[in-house]
């Protein structure tokens, strides 16, 4: 029989594997719950108790609130336990970093991979064309060869997941856009004018695809932050400095004239 690990082990766990997870403790209370531990894992069972359903039940909701948001902080929160009592509890979180995945191989998607990946980001490339989708053009980055009918067998999308459109091929860009539409990705960017991307959402409707305002929020194309931006290089900063600010909640503006530089997202 396997030895069940402890709160602390299954937090290291879920760190060594990329899982989100958020380790809940607590650091003020009676001597006898002081330090108790539990580790709450995304779309997994909880490992240890507080031994207190309120307590836990609190916590695991705030946990769980926690791990939907596009940044979480740690921090330490009073709760009440099933006496009414405050208990001082301390949430670490951990959420892997956050992954940007360009669909397309071409030429101006190298600079967008090369940037993302020095910004701290996992990055992915999809494309059928093993030729252009090799470890030599984008050394930094994982690689998927697939044609689109087939993204529902061998990609995971999730609400860390960024999406960047760039096939230069108007049916490959409307099945990708059909499948990015389908999950809970925050931004998907999809390059060229408005005029395409309008084009290409007729044409999704036609075929029976209906998106709500809230799924269609989550398109940004023209795809970038304006500042003028011509070369491939500058177009992936632009695009870059736009993942970013989506991600943290950020307008994307100039800092000139703003109050505070860092802010809270």
């Amino acid at each position: 029989m396997q030895k069940q690990l402890l709160p602390f082990d299954a937090w290291l766990e879920a760190i060594d594997q990329q899982q989100p997870a958020v380790l809940m403790t607590i650091t003020e209370a009676s001597s006898s719950q002081k330090n108790k531990r539990v580790c709450y894992l995304e779309n997994q069972p909880s490992i240890g108790s507080f031994h207190d359903q309120v307590l836990e039940a609190a916590a695991k909701s705030i946990a769980q609130e926690k791990l939907g948001q596009s940044n979480p902080k740690p921090e330490s929160l009073l709760l009440q336990d099933e006496n009414k009592l405050d208990v001082g509890v301390f949430f670490d979180v951990f959420v892997p970093s956050p992954t940007l995945m360009v669909f397309g191989a071409g030429h101006d998607a190298i600079p967008v991979v090369k940037y993302a990946a020095e910004c701290g980001m996992k990055t992915i490339v999809v494309d059928q064309r093993s030729l252009y989708n090799n470890e030599e053009r984008f050394p930094h980055a994982e690689r998927i060869i697939a044609r689109p009918e087939n993204f529902t067998e061998c990609i995971r999308l999730t609400n860390r997941t960024y999406i960047v459109v760039m096939n230069h091929h108007i049916e490959k860009d409307k099945q990708t856009l059909k499948f990015a539409l389908s999950s809970q990705a925050p931004y998907i960017g999809v390059l060229g004018p408005k005029s395409r991307r309008i084009k290409i959402l007729d044409q999704l409707y036609l075929e029976g695809c209906h998106f709500t305002n809230q799924d269609l929020q989550r398109i940004h194309s023209p795809i970038g932050l304006d500042i003028g931006a011509v070369s491939s290089e500058e177009i992936a900063i632009s695009i870059v400095a736009e993942v970013i600010a989506v991600r943290t909640r950020h307008k994307g503006g100039f800092l000139q004239g703003a109050e505070f530089i860092h802010q809270s997202p």
